[in-house]
């Protein structure tokens, strides 16, 4: 109940966040399209004072007209030289100002029907060009002042670029917050799972011992075993088989709280890992007998020494190995091989068992993790194995993948950095 709970008001915290973006997105989108009639509104107000104020200015009028009615060519250069050019950029930019547009602009004065004025006039709907008629200035139609803003954007940037910067910022910030926040919550849901698999685990590996244990006991204190010293000596032995089973499931779970916790201390040194291997594959030599099953070496590192904590790698592979040999519906052929590649030591260990399904081959390096066979007592352990594997060999500059098809073997790709001569 409390799982569903906590997903669906994920779901609405979900669905509230994606609310609040295309709010957001559909302020922004309002606030430029505002800003753009504000800016057009304020140009089209100004160039109307501008030209009033002109046309009241009867010397400038009287020159314009002047250059007009000389040579209408070459206008530009007149107005230009007689300084009413200036006179009137200075105009309408002085009144730009007091709607606080302060944007550089290009100016034109342009005879109705030319080439220039027709191409211009294809772009004022898209709001770079104003005009007036200078009809009031000249006292007769004919001219049209043509104001352009190559930098109209700075306007936006100006009003509201700050705002709007912020809050496109924003919106990014709470996508990457919902994506990692559905990271951790899919991580934690997964842990959860596996914590619970874990303590299942647990419980039913204690138990078997646990319960053998009090059974062995029980009869020695009520004496059950009569004078039979052999049947005494075969309690005794239960008794001493399952101890040793609890303090290598207590080792298991202290080697889990140094996972959790990567607290591993390392006693490193100049180590062959050819006897390395041979060490854990002799500490996995009864229980490979019991399965009928056999390792095949084909090393091809002679003299060759990587620079590691001896004890944490016999670790290492007799993790690896365990695995190969319980994961097996068949007597376990078990191949490790050794090469160098590219100045690295690489190491792989190949196994004919069930393979591992390629949708979970890349959690089970994750603390605690299982891959689901079916029956969850069927192979034992605590999920921790490869997760340990996995931090020794990082912690060693090295490296660790899988590869595995069901029902073949999986492979373990170690690579360690050898000692350089």
């Amino acid at each position: 109940m409390k799982t569903v709970f906590r997903k669906y008001t994920f779901l609405l915290a979900l669905l509230i966040i994606l609310a609040l973006l295309a709010t957001q997105i559909k302020w922004i989108v309002y606030s430029i399209r505002f800003q753009d009639k504000v800016f057009e509104k304020s140009v089209e107000l100004a160039l109307t004072e501008t030209m009033t104020n002109l046309t009241a200015d009867k010397p400038l009028c009287n020159k314009v007209k002047a250059c007009v009615e000389c040579d209408s060519i070459r206008l530009k250069a007149q107005l230009t030289s007689t300084g009413v050019w200036q006179e009137i950029h200075d105009a309408i930019k002085s009144e730009l100002k007091s709607y606080d547009i302060d944007l550089e602009f290009e100016m034109y004065v342009l005879e109705n029907g030319s080439e220039e004025l027709r191409k211009l006039e294809a772009e004022f709907d898209k709001g770079l060009f104003y005009s007036r008629c200078m009809g009031g200035i000249l006292g007769q139609t004919g001219y049209q002042l043509v104001v352009e803003f190559p930098s109209r954007t700075r306007f936006f940037f100006a009003t509201a670029g700050y705002m709007f910067v912020g809050s496109v910022v924003l919106i990014l910030l709470l996508i990457i917050s919902l994506f990692y926040l559905l990271r951790i919550y899919n991580r934690e849901i997964r842990i959860a799972k596996h914590t619970k698999e874990l303590l299942n685990n647990v419980s039913h590996e204690f138990k078997t011992p646990l319960s053998s244990i009090a059974l062995a006991s029980n009869m020695i204190r009520k004496k059950r075993y009569g004078t039979d010293d052999e049947k005494l000596g075969n309690y005794a032995e239960l008794i001493s088989k399952e101890n040793r089973k609890l303090q290598n499931l207590v080792e298991s779970l202290l080697r889990l709280e140094a996972v959790e916790r990567n607290e591993f201390d390392y006693n490193k040194e100049n180590t062959s890992i050819e006897d390395v291997i041979k060490e854990a594959t002799s500490t996995c030599e009864m229980l490979l007998e019991e399965k009928y099953g056999r390792i095949r070496y084909d090393f091809k590192t002679e003299g060759e020494q990587v620079y590691i904590d001896r004890l944490h790698f016999v670790n290492v592979f007799v993790n690896l190995l365990s695995n190969a040999i319980k994961y097996s519906q068949r007597a376990p052929n078990i191949d490790i091989v050794t090469r160098i590649e590219n100045d690295n030591l690489v190491i792989w260990v190949k196994d004919n068992g069930i393979g591992i399904p390629v949708k979970f081959q890349k959690y089970i390096f994750d603390k605690y993790y299982r891959v689901p066979t079916g029956d969850v007592h069927n192979a034992k352990g605590f999920g921790i194995g490869l997760a340990y594997v996995k931090q020794i060999v990082e912690a060693h500059n090295g490296t660790i993948a899988v590869k595995s098809i069901v029902g073949e073997g999986t492979v373990f790709e170690l690579e360690l950095p050898k000692i350089k001569s």
